[in-house]
C-alpha cells in the first residue's frame, strides 16, 4: 500500500466507512414530541379571533382635533421634510417609529410638538462610525420646539415613546418633522 496512491485509497475507504457508520447511527435516532399531536386542518376550531377593543367615539373626536392642531404646528417648520410622522401619545397603539435616508450631511432642523398631554419624549437616532447617536427631545406640549442637529449621510430614525404605558387613552398625539436647511 505504500505505492503511488495507496495511502490515499486507504484514507478514502476509511472515510467512507466512518461516514456510513455515522449515517446509520443518525438514521437510528428518533425524535419524539412531548406535546399533543398537532391538529389537522379538518380538526381545527373556526372560532372568530377576539375583537380588538373599540375606541370611545368621544376620545376619537378629541384625537382628531388634536391631530389637526398638531399638523398645523408641524407645518410651520421651514424647508422640505426629510422625515415626518405623528402618532398617539397615550392609550392603545401608542407611539410611532419611522426611518428615512439622509442624502446630504449637515445641519437639519428637528421640529417636535404634542397636543393633549403636558410633555412627550421623542428619540432621534442615527448610526455613525463612533456608534449610534441619540438625540432625546423632551417636548413641552405648550409650544412647538425646534432645534438644529448635525446629521450624517445614512439612515436616521425617530421614535415616540410613552413614559406611562398603563395610563388612560385621552386622544393625546405627538409628532416630529425633520427638514433640511
Amino acid at each position: 500500500m505504500s505505492g503511488p496512491g495507496g495511502t490515499k485509497t486507504v484514507r478514502v475507504a476509511a472515510g467512507l466507512i466512518v461516514g456510513m457508520l455515522m449515517a446509520g447511527g443518525v438514521a437510528a435516532c428518533a425524535y419524539e414530541d412531548d406535546g399533543d399531536p398537532r391538529p389537522t386542518a379538518a380538526g381545527q376550531s373556526h372560532r372568530p379571533a377576539p375583537a380588538a377593543p373599540t375606541k370611545d367615539p368621544g376620545v376619537l373626536g378629541v384625537e382628531a382635533s388634536n391631530y389637526a392642531e398638531l399638523h398645523k404646528r408641524l407645518a410651520e417648520a421651514p424647508g422640505s421634510a426629510l422625515l415626518s410622522d405623528a402618532g398617539p401619545a397615550d392609550g392603545p397603539g401608542v407611539g410611532f417609529t419611522k426611518a428615512a435616508t439622509v442624502t446630504v450631511a449637515g445641519p437639519h432642523t428637528v421640529t417636535a410638538a404634542c397636543v393633549g398631554v403636558p410633555h412627550a419624549q421623542i428619540y432621534l437616532s442615527q448610526n455613525s462610525p463612533a456608534g449610534t447617536e441619540h438625540t432625546v427631545l423632551d417636548v413641552d406640549c405648550s409650544r412647538t420646539q425646534s432645534q438644529v442637529v448635525q446629521l450624517q449621510k445614512g439612515y436616521v430614525s425617530a421614535q415616540l415613546t410613552r413614559p406611562d404605558p398603563t395610563g388612560a387613552w385621552t386622544g393625546a398625539v405627538a409628532g416630529i418633522k425633520v427638514t433640511g436647511q
